[in-house]
């Protein structure tokens, strides 16, 4: 992968427009393509951030229970079609949440968050270059260093950590190999699954099995061997990980195929969840 100090990317180029609208979307069913679950808006609950057909962007803001929200879902922006997601994080360690996204010259792209239900008057920035044919796995802070990193897989099947400096810029760090053949998984994404204070892996295989691969906060391969946790889950979408619930344990949120939408409450542990699986929306 190789890196550029390209600067800003001018937000018309990338088709950042943007409006708010607060309201329910345009989007057809079942077609939204997801870019995370997180605090977005900065009120203490985990939201969904996600792109309708049409390329707009659009906040669904949470209310950390265990059912359907109340809460209308906000248009963020526009022109987002073409990008790949990466991940959302406090990627600049402003006290924002950021999208990182990759367009399709195969830059990768920061889009810093202002913690609010509405358009971010931040520009984008260019923070590398040379992504195309890698495979996110999402953002954390992998090596517990205080800035978040991109965890990706090559096309070979290697699994690559890209360590980040918390800045809006192309980070100076090496990318260090942490795993390989990693071809054939799905990723669920990267939270800290067990609480054991260590950033982990979830992803499901071609049986439909879902593991967790526990990590050690280290700059190589973790020795912590994989765990199933679940099994079924093929035909399901990942919206992403996150306490949803504020339950204190780490979710799942996943579309099923007839495009309902569903919370799968954690435990914290390195096990199957006892936690009965909850309908939380239609028509995603």
């Amino acid at each position: 992968m190789r890196n550029s100090r390209l600067g800003p990317v001018a937000a018309v180029a990338m088709g950042l427009a943007l409006a708010t609208a607060i309201g329910g979307p345009a989007s057809a069913s079942g077609a939204y393509t997801f870019a995370g679950v997180t605090d977005w808006d900065g009120d203490g609950n985990e939201d969904i951030v996600a792109r309708d057909p049409g390329g707009d962007l659009w906040l669904f803001p949470g209310s950390s229970a265990r059912g359907v929200t109340s809460v209308p879902p906000v248009t963020i922006g526009t022109g987002w079609n073409g990008l790949t997601f990466a991940g959302l994080a406090d990627w600049d360690n402003d006290g924002h949440e950021d999208i990182v996204a990759r367009n399709v010259a195969g830059d990768l792209v920061l889009f810093p968050g202002t913690s609010t239900r509405g358009v971010s008057g931040e520009p984008p920035v260019t923070i590398g270059t040379g992504w195309a044919g890698y495979t996110f796995a999402g953002i954390a802070d992998w090596d517990k260093d205080g800035a978040q990193d991109v965890v990706a897989r090559d096309l070979d099947g290697t699994l690559w950590m890209f360590p980040g400096q918390a800045t809006r810029g192309v980070s100076s760090a090496a990318p260090v190999e942490i795993g390989t053949g990693w071809n054939g998984y799905d990723f669920a994404g990267i939270i800290d699954w067990d609480h054991d204070g260590n950033q982990d892996i979830l992803v499901r295989g071609t049986t439909g099995d879902l593991s967790l691969f526990p990590g050690q906060s280290v700059r190589g391969v973790s020795a912590e061997p994989p765990v199933q946790i679940g099994t079924g889950w093929n035909g399901y979408d990942f919206a992403g990980l996150a306490d949803w619930d504020k339950d204190g344990n780490p979710d799942v949120v996943a579309r099923k195929t007839n495009n309902d939408l569903w919370l799968f409450p954690g435990e914290s542990m390195r096990t199957v969840s006892g936690q009965s699986p909850v309908q939380i929306g239609t028509g995603w």
